[in-house]
């Protein structure tokens, strides 16, 4: 059953976008038009420059901050993508934190587990609750540890992501209707509920080749015939600019197209925080999650054939 949507929208649409490598020059010219045809959505960030091998702008720099202020006053909603990119300690991401409360002017609503900082909350394999955690270490053989969420770590910040954060996504997938896999979200995990609260699902396009495979019209029909709601997860900096600032036609085209529809275009955490004011909280079952879970290997296996990503 369909979600029943403010002021009568057809479906919701909007975007998290994945701030790694991002500068103002490779993706002011996505918000540009995305302010243009009216859609708002989230944008993540660092507060810190980068210290391993990743690029991109951070609220330290002055240019980039007033970028991203522009985008926060226009309405779009600023994330957080862990502090920064590398290893930061417990001081550094408190202070950070607070950095970011007093150059946004609030405190981060989202974080978004960043690539393989040690800082990350509940992630890696123990991420997983189901067989898919010894499938992912077979086939992906991650490894990989992260101490967020352990008291005794160097990078522990879990009371503060419990007191501070109210979303943190958790699994992407392939179709363009994210509620149509995950009708339970935002959800609480119990064995995760002493240093978070909810978590989410998204619609996986890293690229502007997969952004552009999922958001055409084809698919977005499919979105409003379904009344819908997609959150899409990508990386605006991942090609949708050319070297010359030009920004992708395909991309102009779908969103253009979008943007004539009856669609609800609000960042991501005013979607959620509507999704989770129309139903009680509960602990999703290990049932939930282990479908979740397993749907997310398949698409997963489908994405590496198909972009070879």
């Amino acid at each position: 059953m369909a979600l029943l949507l403010p002021n009568n929208k057809k479906f919701a649409f909007t975007i998290i976008d994945d701030t790694d490598n991002g500068t103002v020059e490779n993706t002011k010219p996505v918000y540009d038009y995305l302010y243009e045809k009216g859609i708002i959505t989230t944008k993540t960030v660092w507060v810190y420059p980068s210290r391993d091998k990743f690029t991109g702008g951070f609220l330290q720099d002055e240019g980039y901050l007033k970028f991203i202020l522009d985008l926060k006053d226009k309405g779009y909603e600023i994330a957080l993508h862990n502090v920064g990119s590398g290893s930061f300690s417990r001081k550094e991401i408190i202070e950070g934190i607070e950095i970011f409360n007093k150059l946004i002017g609030y405190y981060p609503k989202m974080q978004i587990n960043h690539a393989s900082n040690p800082d990350n909350i509940y992630w890696g394999i123990e991420r997983y609750n189901s067989i898919v955690k010894l499938i992912v270490k077979i086939l992906f053989g991650d490894k990989r540890s992260y101490y967020g969420n352990k008291e005794n770590s160097d990078y522990f910040w879990g009371d503060v992501c419990k007191e501070k954060i109210k979303y943190i996504r958790n699994l992407v997938f392939n179709d363009i209707n994210t509620y149509k896999i995950d009708k339970k979200m935002p959800y609480l995990i119990k064995n995760k509920s002493i240093y978070s609260n909810y978590w989410f699902s998204s619609s996986d396009a890293h690229t502007v080749e997969e952004f552009n495979h999922l958001v055409n019209p084809k698919n977005i029909d499919q979105l409003v015939r379904e009344n819908g709601i997609c959150i899409v997860y990508t990386h605006f900096a991942s090609g949708f600019v050319d070297k010359n600032g030009d920004l992708d036609s395909v991309f102009k085209k779908n969103i253009d197209y979008l943007s004539k529809k009856n669609g609800w275009f609000v960042p991501a955490s005013i979607l959620l925080d509507y999704m989770q004011s129309q139903r009680k909280d509960e602990y999703a079952s290990s049932f939930y999650l282990n479908k979740l879970e397993i749907k997310w290997l398949l698409d997963r296996i489908v994405k590496k054939i198909r972009f070879g990503r």
